[in-house]
């Protein structure tokens, strides 16, 4: 007679239940708070086009790379390391000379040769590695988010001490930094305040393209959630953002469109919904759809 495996196969699926539910209870214990869905929904309207991109090359790291980003989108960049997603938005950002192609901003060319050049045309940049580029770590929070606001804070060279604190305590604020205070250093705070502490410097500033590379990199699973609500909330209110990612999940979870590089180009560009794992590896290697 054929063995009966109803009754194990209903008691492995009761105890699977109930791992689930202690764990959700053990995550709500650990970070003080429900997560609910990974990736939280939009609900932004995307808008006109914002920052285009025209057969931009850097040698020897990438040729003929061209984009769009609209109002209220982001943009996936996926790819495997080394194919030269970091170094387009360098680029982007002038942090990385071009020997070709063109930018625009709202339609008009922008000559964007240095980082100060990308602020004044309205973009932030989160870097990567927030340790070495992001933060000073020997600094305090108000150190740090006052240095990328200096035009806000101050009135020709004299910074405006009763500003510097109002926007540093609206940063810890709005951005749920956990510290005891503006005079926190920024070394002494978890990997999810340090990477919001990166955020609110830029945020604060009210850039209009927002480009996050790897920015829940060695966070949290609960900082990641807060991080993707930020990236949401932004999106609502219009901001164009370039997100690139080395997980697969969080690209498909939170980008609008991807773009996948592959050895420094552009293998294709896929819509949010027609999207899958399989597609973004196919042609991050090489393959065709």
């Amino acid at each position: 007679m054929r063995p009966d495996y109803g009754d194990a196969r209903r008691s492995y699926i009761g105890t699977r239940d109930v791992c689930a539910t202690n764990m959700n209870e053990l995550v709500r214990m650990m970070i003080g708070r429900e997560i609910g869905e990974r990736y939280p929904k939009r609900n932004s309207s995307i808008g006109q086009v914002v920052l285009e991109v025209k057969n931009l090359g850097s040698d020897p790291y990438f040729d003929q790379v061209s984009f769009q980003v609209r109002a209220g989108e982001v943009l996936g960049v996926g790819g495997l390391m080394g194919a030269g997603r970091t170094e387009i938005m360098q680029a982007v950002f002038g942090n990385l000379p071009c020997q070709r192609g063109e930018i625009f901003v709202d339609g008009k060319k922008a000559a964007v040769k240095s980082p100060g050049d990308a602020i004044r045309a309205g973009m932030g940049f989160i870097t990567e590695d927030r340790k070495l580029e992001g933060l000073m770590l020997d600094k305090s929070i108000q150190e740090n988010i006052s240095l990328t606001n200096l035009d806000t804070i101050s009135s020709s060279t004299v910074v405006s001490g009763q500003k510097e604190q109002g926007l540093c305590r609206q940063g810890i604020e709005d951005f749920n930094i956990r510290c005891f205070g503006p005079s926190t250093l920024a070394g002494n705070l978890s990997g999810g305040n340090q990477q919001k502490v990166v955020l609110a410097k830029w945020i604060l500033k009210n850039p209009r393209i927002l480009i996050l590379d790897e920015p829940t990199r060695g966070v949290d699973v609960g900082a990641k959630k807060e991080i993707y609500n930020i990236i949401n909330t932004l999106a609502e209110q219009g901001v164009a953002m370039i997100m690139i990612s080395s997980e697969l999940p969080e690209l498909l979870g939170m980008s609008d469109r991807i773009m996948v590089v592959r050895e420094g180009r552009v293998t294709g560009v896929l819509e949010g919904g027609d999207a899958d794992q399989e597609k973004v590896m196919t042609l991050a290697t090489g393959g065709e759809i």
